[in-house]
């Protein structure tokens, strides 16, 4: 479980896929791989979800998980085809209770700091930060890190090539990104390649922090 999660941290981006057609999103998990990124998340908007799950599990060099699970068998089918994590966009004991009984890493959803602290108590790995666009952005993160630093947020919603270094640089371990790899039009036309180009600008930014590091 440390190996994953230091895994995350090094990547920083966790590509959030939530389309409604299994081939488009397998299309598009494709693109981003194809861009760098190596942390995916899965969503059960996808039509047959599991199975998309089933098959970038397969990977070795790709992490996948589930994500905005609504309940602990959810969950666990999604364990049981080799998700690595699972998320949810709030706090769930049915679905800690699933990933902790079978060594796979949560991350669980809060808004307030009351939240957040509650998600740690409960025993979350990473707390998700939702919607962090409209918590206030990096300056709520960089607050929030400040006063408790032994937290490990992961914003979500609103997140883009233009802001989420700013995230990263306030303290944030990693950064939750769906829309800021593709829009609807990509989808529509089928422009896997922008997409993937989208995906080598986020690693090519990220890089280059780490280089002024």
């Amino acid at each position: 479980m440390e190996d994953l999660l230091r895994f995350v941290e090094d990547q920083k981006i966790i590509a959030v896929i939530r389309v409604s057609d299994h081939s488009d999103a397998e299309c598009i998990a494709k693109a981003v791989i194809d861009g760098g990124i190596r942390v995916i998340e899965i969503t059960p908007h996808v039509s047959q979800s599991t199975k998309l799950v089933e098959t970038l599990a397969k990977q070795s060099d790709v992490v996948v998980g589930l994500g905005s699970a609504t309940d602990g068998e959810q969950a666990y089918r999604a364990i049981q085809v080799g998700a690595r994590f699972v998320s949810s966009l709030y706090l769930d004991n049915s679905i800690l209770t699933v990933c902790k009984n079978n060594n796979a890493m949560v991350m669980q959803g809060a808004s307030t700091v009351t939240e957040a602290i509650e998600a740690y108590h409960f025993g979350v790995d990473l707390v998700r930060l939702f919607p962090a666009d409209f918590l206030g952005g990096a300056p709520y993160v960089k607050c929030l890190r400040r006063s408790f630093p032994f937290l490990k947020v992961v914003p979500t919603s609103g997140v883009t090539l233009d802001n989420f270094l700013d995230y990263i640089r306030a303290g944030a371990t990693a950064c939750a990104v769906g829309r800021g790899f593709y829009d609807a039009s990509m989808v529509r036309g089928h422009l896997w390649s922008e997409i993937t180009d989208r995906a080598k600008q986020f690693a090519e930014r990220l890089e280059s922090l780490k280089v002024t590091r």
